[in-house]
């Protein structure tokens, strides 16, 4: 078992180097190309939602550089356009949350409460089912799309209950 952990350990030293060299604070890594993008929303995702991974493998040098960049760039009044609330919800709000109780660290704290304030607008429908998008910024509205039929959608519903 520890011959696998080490093996694990480095497999994620491996991704979060060509994370950090490629497409550090973007939201997702290109590996192909070495380059990185913002597909949801310009939020450093990937980097939120290794927060834990960094702390429970032991790359603290790593999870307080990551720390520093949530202090410094993670801004949601910023995010423009509409974000999954059930991406965002899972990877972003459990993000900062998981890396909150992990550390004890208060920035954590404060952006997953700021973020989730944003979020409680999705909630604010006739039915009280959340729709699934939402703009993140100060007036910023909450729809759903009509990739799903205009709908909410069941399984992400269910998931983000689970989730809370």
């Amino acid at each position: 078992a520890r011959a696998r952990s080490g093996i694990v350990k480095k497999a994620m030293q491996h991704a979060w180097s060509g994370y950090k060299k490629y497409a550090y604070g973007k939201d997702e890594l290109l590996p192909l190309s070495n380059g990185g993008q913002d597909n949801w929303g310009g939020m450093g995702t990937t980097l939120v939602d290794s927060l834990s991974t960094l702390w429970m493998m032991g790359m603290k040098e790593e999870f307080w550089e990551a720390r520093d960049w949530v202090r410094d760039n993670l801004n949601f009044n910023k995010v423009q356009g509409g974000v999954s609330v059930f991406e965002t919800t899972i990877r972003n709000l459990g993000g900062l949350l998981s890396a909150y109780d992990l550390s004890g660290d208060k920035i954590f704290l404060e952006k997953a409460d700021d973020l989730g304030m944003r979020l409680m607008r999705a909630f604010e429908s006739r039915t009280g089912i959340p729709y699934s998008e939402t703009e993140l910024f100060d007036g910023g509205r909450s729809y759903n799309t009509g990739w799903h039929s205009n709908e909410a959608v069941l399984s992400e519903i269910g998931r983000i209950s689970i989730s809370g």
